[in-house]
């Protein structure tokens, strides 16, 4: 027996911290994240609303630059693309880090909340600093259910939430296709 009665939470908003999840894939040269069927799976019989992936680019992007063409191809799925241009080298200079990206995303699940756009927010990104935005949603009477990798999930960020889900055993990664240089080997 639960202290709440049983609610459909029918109306669902996804919202993907894309570098988070991909750079949580262990064998990122073996394996693609697809990221469709990761929300089907978590949305499963419900209403999707909208599905949100916030990701960052280069200040310039040429075309031919992977990410543009990552989002062209994740805008034509039906995600609604949120691309800041603040991907910036690392101090060490070995990689780039995303700014702003978390605070974009906080404020529209906050926003599409108190415009009461949705009765779940489902969250994939295992980051802590979503922590206030997903307190502030649960206050306005929504659910949040997040969904990470275990090793990527702040414990915190889990007890947040309504309902966490590990992504270790959802089936939305496949192995990578060999590209054409890998071909001619």
């Amino acid at each position: 027996m639960t202290l709440f009665t049983e609610h459909p939470y029918s109306r669902v908003m996804v919202f993907i911290d894309y570098r988070n999840l991909a750079d949580s894939v262990t064998e990122p040269e073996l394996t693609r994240l697809d990221v469709f069927r990761l929300t089907q799976v978590l949305v499963s019989d419900r209403d999707l609303v909208a599905a949100y992936i916030f990701d960052a680019t280069f200040k310039h992007p040429s075309k031919d630059d992977p990410n543009v063409r990552l989002h062209d191809s994740l805008a034509k799925q039906g995600f609604r693309v949120m691309s800041r241009n603040t991907l910036v080298r690392t101090d060490s200079g070995d990689g780039y880090v995303q700014k702003e990206v978390d605070v974009a995303m906080s404020v529209e699940m906050v926003k599409h909340a108190l415009m009461n756009h949705y009765d779940t927010a489902i969250v994939v990104s295992g980051d802590r600093d979503f922590i206030p935005a997903i307190e502030a949603i649960q206050s306005f009477g929504k659910r949040v259910e997040v969904a990470s990798f275990s090793a990527s999930i702040s414990e915190e960020c889990k007890k947040a939430s309504d309902v966490y889900y590990t992504l270790d055993d959802l089936p939305f990664l496949s192995l990578s296709e060999l590209s054409e240089e890998d071909d001619d080997e």
